[in-house]
Order: structure tokens, then sequence, then C-alpha cells
């Protein structure tokens, strides 16, 4: 096959880069797609979208935009006659139309890939799952080991990526006794509410912040002492300003699988308090120190509490790390990937 295919990677994100520019601009998987100029976008038509919502799905799969069914109807006719390659950002949630046409029409030259996001335990409502599209797929991108528990001749890890050039710490800043808790998305919060608890017991002039827009989430917060709730989306510079001046990060989730807050705090060199789960480990280390188990949090948090050690210990950590994880080599990786199959 020509080479000259690198010409365009079409590709598909759930999420509107011009939308979320003014509220956050520098994390998140859709980011990889600034790297290359290799990169297309296919733009959503509300007209298409509302046609085919009307006669043809009127179900959509779990998880699955609306948007996409004209994104991926248009982009179906672009891969026909360019025959260029499809990567799908998201592809558990995302990828349904194409895939199914190929399938369905025999068109195997119609080439997929895409990068898998969610648990394949949590995940069987989402199209990819449901229609066991994984056989469509040229090749598939997992962003830990997870990826292994697919059926596919194909895959490869390729780990979440983070914009080093923004999230790196002032060499000016001074911490603060803040301890910092972001997002309401799979967090453990009974979990995080008894290590804010301890902390306290331990440390009475630790102060902290919780950033969550939803207001179940900050009524289980709102009477703990000394915590301040941003009750409103913040922007990546006021987020940022927040890890300057952070102790730490705590962080408890049921299942883990590439979070932003664990990438911004190994960019930012912050340490964080979280449980061992789901792949936290393949970014933080089998070793790292401040896993915290049931039973064992006040024996650890007091060293960390209570002493700069370990506070010290991790950053120094965090400063070797950190360089993995730019979006310029994941991105070639990505693009490797693509033409190693393809080629």
């Amino acid at each position: 096959m020509d080479k000259d295919y690198t010409r365009k990677i079409y590709y598909i994100n759930r999420y509107d880069l011009h939308k979320i520019k003014k509220v956050k601009d520098y994390s998140g998987y859709e980011q990889i797609v600034k790297y290359s100029d290799l990169f297309n976008s296919v733009e959503k038509n509300q007209f298409l979208q509302k046609i085919l919502k009307r006669l043809l799905f009127k179900k959509l799969p779990k998880g699955y935009l609306t948007a996409n069914l004209s994104k991926e109807f248009k982009l179906f006719f672009k891969v026909v006659f360019s025959k260029q390659p499809v990567f799908y950002l998201y592809a558990d949630k995302d990828a349904f139309i194409l895939p199914l046409l190929k399938r369905r029409l025999k068109l195997k030259w119609i080439r997929i890939y895409g990068t898998l996001h969610w648990p394949p335990e949590k995940s069987n409502d989402y199209s990819f799952y449901r229609y066991g599209l994984v056989h469509e797929f040229n090749g598939v991108i997992g962003l830990s080991t997870t990826i292994n528990s697919l059926n596919h001749k194909n895959t490869r890890i390729i780990q979440h990526g983070i914009d080093l050039s923004y999230w790196k710490r002032s060499s000016s800043v001074k911490n603060e006794n803040l301890y910092l808790i972001i997002g309401i998305s799979n967090r453990d919060h009974l979990r995080q509410k008894k290590i804010i608890e301890i902390i306290k017991s331990l440390d009475s002039e630790a102060q902290f912040l919780l950033i969550a827009n939803n207001k179940a989430v900050q009524i289980l917060y709102e009477h703990i002492p000394d915590i301040e709730i941003k009750k409103d989306f913040i922007t990546d510079n006021e987020l940022k300003q927040h890890y300057e001046n952070a102790k730490a990060v705590i962080l408890f989730q049921n299942h883990c699988l590439a979070s932003n807050v664990v990438l911004e705090s190994i960019a930012m060199c912050v340490p964080i308090m979280a449980n061992l789960v789901g792949d936290i480990h393949e970014y933080l280390g089998d070793d790292y120190p401040l896993y915290i188990k049931e039973g064992e949090e006040e024996t650890i948090l007091r060293e960390f509490c209570l002493s700069n050690a370990l506070r010290t210990e991790i950053v120094n950590r965090f400063e070797l790390i950190r360089n993995n994880y730019g979006w310029k080599n994941i991105a070639k990786d990505t693009i490797d990937f693509i033409e190693q199959i393809d080629g």
C-alpha cells in the first residue's frame, strides 16, 4: 500500500475543542490532535444528525453523542473515496456507524483505529463492546495493560499524555498547607472524607479545597471544617494556580484508567494520596509510597503531614517521570502505530 495515506488521518473526537478551549485547553486526550498536522477533524452537521436520529437511530448506545451520527456518516463517504485511515479518540463510546457499515458491507479495506479509555468491565453497554466492533478495527490502543484482555492481533499500549510545557511548576512558588480534592466522576467520596478527617486530626492548620460543580457532591463536604468549595467550572489557569499552592492531592477512585488528575499532579510535581486501584500504578509506579490502604491511613498520613521527607521524595520522583507523558512523543507513537499496521 502506498504510504502517501499519511497525508491525512481523519479523527472523531467527542469533545468540541472550540467550546472547551475557554475552560480547559491543556488536559484531556483530545489534546493529542494538536501535535500533528496529519490529524484532520470531521465536523458535525446538525440537519443531517436530526434526520439520522429521526429515521434510523431513535435509540443510541450508552454514552454515544447524537452529533457523532453526522460525523460518522460524513466520514464513511470521505474514506470510501479517499481511502484514508480513521482514528477514534474515544473508541469505546464513539465508534458505531462506520465500523458497522464496514462489517455489513464487507468493506475490509476501510481502515479504523481507536483508543479505549474506560475499563472493559464498566463498558458493556458502550457501542464498541455492545456490537462486538473490535474486529472491525485494524488496530486498538490502550492506555494501560487492560488492553491485553482484548482478543485482537494489533494492540499497543500508549499511555495518556499531558501538556508538559503548560503544566509545570514555577520556581518562585511557596507551597501552602493546602490539600486539593478535584472532580466528581468515579470518586470514592466516603474515603476522601475519611482522609480529610484524619489529616485534620494530625494537623489542625491544614486547609482543604474541593473543586466540584455537582451540588450533591458539594453537600457531602460542606460541613467539614476549613474546607473551601469551588462550585463552578474553573479555567486551566485557575486550576494550575491551585496545584502550585498545594501540598498534596487527595484522590480515591472506584476504578481508574489514566485520570487527568493523576497526570496533572505528576506534571506539576504535587504528591497524590490515592488508593491502589485500576491502572494508577502504571503511571505512579508499583512502589509509590503514598498508596493508602484501609486500616493504614493514620500511619502513612502522619509521616506525610508531620515531615517533609516523604513529600520531597515524591516530588523528586515526579520530576524524573513527568517527561514520559509529553503529548509530542505520544502523538508520534500513535501515528507510527497506524503506519506500521497500514504499511
